[in-house]
């Protein structure tokens, strides 16, 4: 299930996932004149000082991709930036 980002003014969107009461990340567009629109994905956190640059990307959509679900215990899969399941130990399944 993927959601469309929430545009927040011209250069940035917010990514909904897991919680539907704060952003899951910040996309922000910025113009490059060599390479065109660059994407960035930041890790959102109230305090702009515990923001954190994750990816960047050539569209919105592609950006828009990367930012994941956080993993519940359905038994969704983890992924790269995020805490491994309680007691496994890291880069093991």
């Amino acid at each position: 299930m993927d959601r469309k980002p929430i545009r927040y003014d011209a250069d940035t969107w917010l990514c909904i996932r897991n919680d539907p009461a704060h952003p899951k990340a910040i996309i922000r567009r910025f113009r490059d004149v060599k390479r065109g629109d660059v994407y960035l994905v930041i890790k959102w956190d109230v305090d702009p000082a515990k923001q954190v640059l994750m990816a960047s990307a050539a569209t919105l959509e592609r950006a828009n991709e990367l930012v994941r679900y956080d993993p519940t215990p359905t038994g969704r899969e983890r992924f790269a930036g995020y805490p491994d399941f309680a007691g496994e130990a890291r880069g093991k399944p």
